[in-house]
């Protein structure tokens, strides 16, 4: 990853700190496996990732009672709105970061946009984000307190859902960070607090 675009990063995150909103935030995809060094504390872990999205899961229903725009923290650093497809799934792009948001798909599921007023813009739902909202640790950095799925969470999320991909780049890159940190060798997870791996 390149230094421009951690440091961008980190200043996302900060901005989203001071407005209030990060505590609601979980971080999911390639961006959580490289915050995943500060929880396995080892230097045989490898961080690299290949991607400059950043995807935010939101449970739901949205615990943010405020208003704010998620825009206007961030315009300034030079992002713009943007929509992708037929259904316009908001992105936040920057030439060298790009922010999108995520909820759990419940029910029959549907492949509309799921709207979140309070934060003005829009999150794409996913089918099993709920396992990985409903099993998290935090991690520190930089200052910031930051949710991230718990690795095993992860993990098993990642082997359970990369035969979905269309795109094999990220079919790859899926499983390039689950046996990343399925190695790593985490010991507890998860709702019911059984001991799925265990230190040999």
């Amino acid at each position: 990853m390149e230094k421009k675009t951690f440091n961008l990063s980190i200043e996302v995150l900060k901005r989203f700190e001071r407005a209030g909103v990060l505590k609601y935030f979980i971080i999911i995809g390639s961006w959580s496996v490289y915050f995943y060094k500060y929880y396995f504390n080892s230097k045989s872990y490898s961080t690299f990732i290949r991607t400059m999205d950043i995807d935010f899961l939101i449970p739901i229903p949205v615990k943010f009672l405020g208003s704010i725009r998620i825009l206007d923290l961030l315009e300034d650093l030079g992002f713009i709105e943007e929509y992708k497809g037929s259904k316009g799934y908001m992105k936040i792009s920057h030439p060298d970061l790009t922010v999108e948001f995520l909820v759990p798909e419940r029910g029959r599921g549907h492949d509309e946009p799921y709207l979140i007023p309070q934060l003005s813009i829009n999150a794409i739902p996913l089918r099993y984000l709920d396992f990985l909202a409903e099993n998290t640790i935090s991690i520190t950095t930089e200052g910031l307190r930051i949710k991230l799925p718990h690795p095993a969470a992860y993990a098993l999320h990642k082997f359970k859902v990369f035969k979905r991909r269309h795109n094999a780049d990220n079919h790859d890159r899926d499983i390039e960070g689950a046996l990343r940190v399925f190695q790593a060798r985490p010991w507890r997870c998860c709702r019911d607090k059984t001991d799925i791996w265990k230190d040999a």
